[in-house]
């Protein structure tokens, strides 16, 4: 079964999270950065399963990706340990988590149009 490992920005634009046919998760950290209260109700509502990630992976991850906070990096740790997608709409998350072999669904993020 897939699983979706989701950034604050799902929790901010998503119209309907159920499309995402799975367990959701997403780490403390971001957990802690959604004050809307939309958003938090988006948390019980969905059942999104909070997980703890290591503080020290976070650091030592945060080394090599310089320009994501560490709510963004707990969440490649995270779509790394369960195997899940990484749902963003962050363009610099989105490259790191690619570089890492992690799907990502960027189905909020969209490209300017040419």
């Amino acid at each position: 079964m897939t699983c979706f490992v989701l950034d604050a920005s799902a929790f901010f634009h998503a119209r309907d999270m159920r499309v995402f046919a799975g367990p959701l998760y997403t780490t403390r950290q971001v957990a802690e950065e959604l004050k809307d209260p939309m958003a938090q109700a988006a948390l019980e509502i969905l059942h999104v399963q909070i997980e703890e990630v290591d503080s020290r992976r976070i650091e030592e991850l945060r080394r090599r990706f310089r320009e994501l906070s560490a709510a963004d990096v707990s969440l490649l740790i995270l779509a790394t340990k369960r195997g899940c997608i990484l749902v963003t709409d962050d363009g610099k998350l989105a490259t790191a988590a690619r570089r890492l072999g992690i799907r990502v669904e960027s189905v909020f993020y969209r490209k300017p149009e040419r």
